[in-house]
């Protein structure tokens, strides 16, 4: 074993294209990962101040699947939000429940402004979630409607008018997006760590090219869009053979860089409950990996690209260290370049978590981020040829 920087031209055109990978990586995080970071602490230190009289009325859309008791928590919340306009409450729940009846009933004693209503019973061939919303949408009394679910948790009193800032008189703003975060402390089964940086990684996707102008999805805890636009695009009958498609097939159907907002501040962030639970967060990926097979836009793609970017120049690095050896110039160049993306992967990504609300985690996210891609094809794979419900006839 020795060292010569004298090397052959294709360990030479091996380091190079390694290097370029490790470059174009860094691109990659630095315009758009990085993007996500600064744009949330922006959210909170550049907040522009708007009178109170230029609000809109809302119409807030909760959609229940029977959990009462978390509707309780949901709709006490909703209803000590601090609006300067009026707004009323709309919940739609999933088919008859004496339960979700009660606890409204209880609550709407003493407010008005809240609402109750059923999707009717035995609906065969019809996604009974987007019939639920189709619901909520036409019986809202007023222009912008705020969509949120039970399984989520309002954690601030300024939550609607942070996410109703941005919708006014003469803005061209017609969609919002928001963002719902998963609290660590509510996963600590095994693989926690790497579902806690899947989930970041995803919201990453949609967020980075959202704020760079390019929406293509949202998440249905936290979405605001005015009543017109889903008239005008017919709601979602462009995706009514599909159980899901709500956040992400009818998100990129509405939203364009021109009338989409998105919004990060700390009081507009809702909490997921459960969010990262094994099962659920499978089913959220499987769901999701198929849903977005549908969407014609796939600014989404140069995520995973600079994970792929990453196991090339690591690959690249490794064959030119195997035909040059017993030189050890090329095999100290590779680890040179493996530093390069370990450090890269630490800086960025350990942001992106603390910014969103995620595990803080450290030695982990290299490993997590090289291998997010092949995790991200995988999903793809199994969206769609699992036996999940896919379409509304399954």
């Amino acid at each position: 074993m020795y060292f010569s920087p004298i090397l052959t031209p294709t360990v030479l055109w091996l380091l190079a294209a390694s290097a370029i990978c490790v470059t174009l990586s860094a691109a990659i995080y630095f315009t758009r990962v990085r993007t996500v970071t600064a744009f949330r602490r922006r959210a909170d230190k550049e907040r522009p101040d708007k009178p109170d009289a230029e609000f809109e009325p809302a119409s807030v859309i909760v959609y229940s699947q029977g959990d009462a008791e978390n509707l309780t928590s949901m709709l006490e919340s909703l209803l000590a939000q601090d609006y300067p306009a009026p707004f009323e409450i709309v919940v739609v729940n999933e088919g008859e429940s004496s339960d979700v009846r009660d606890a409204v009933s209880m609550l709407r004693a003493a407010h008005n402004n809240l609402y109750l209503t059923f999707t009717p019973e035995g609906v065969v061939n019809l996604s009974r979630k987007k019939l639920a919303l189709t619901l909520g949408v036409k019986a809202a009394r007023y222009d912008v409607v705020v969509l949120t679910t039970t399984a989520a948790e309002i954690e601030s009193p300024l939550w609607l008018k942070r996410m109703m800032a941005p919708f006014s008189a003469g803005s061209p703003v017609e969609v919002v997006l928001g963002f719902a975060y998963v609290d660590p402390a509510e996963d600590s089964a095994r693989g926690c760590r790497r579902r806690a940086f899947d989930y970041v990684a995803d919201s990453v996707r949609w967020l980075g090219v959202a704020i760079a102008g390019k929406p293509f999805r949202g998440t249905e805890y936290n979405l605001a869009y005015r009543k017109e636009v889903f008239l005008r695009n017919k709601g979602f009958a462009r995706s009514l053979n599909l159980h899901y498609g709500d956040d992400d097939i009818f998100v990129s159907q509405i939203a364009n860089g021109a009338n989409t907002a998105v919004e990060l501040s700390d009081e507009s962030i809702v909490r997921l409950r459960h969010g990262n639970h094994p099962r659920i967060f499978s089913e959220r990926v499987l769901r999701r990996c198929f849903t977005e097979s549908f969407i014609r836009r796939r600014p989404r793609l140069l995520y995973p690209l600079a994970g792929w970017l990453q196991l090339g120049a690591i690959g690249c690095a490794a064959v030119a260290s195997w035909m040059a050896w017993p030189n050890l110039q090329a095999s100290a160049i590779g680890v040179v370049l493996l530093a390069i993306i370990i450090v890269l992967d630490i800086t960025t990504w350990r942001k992106v978590m603390a910014a969103l609300k995620s595990r803080p985690l450290l030695l982990t996210l290299p490993w997590f981020a090289l291998t997010y891609p092949l995790r991200k094809f995988g999903g793809r794979i199994r969206g769609r040829l699992g036996k999940h419900k896919k379409y509304t006839w399954d």
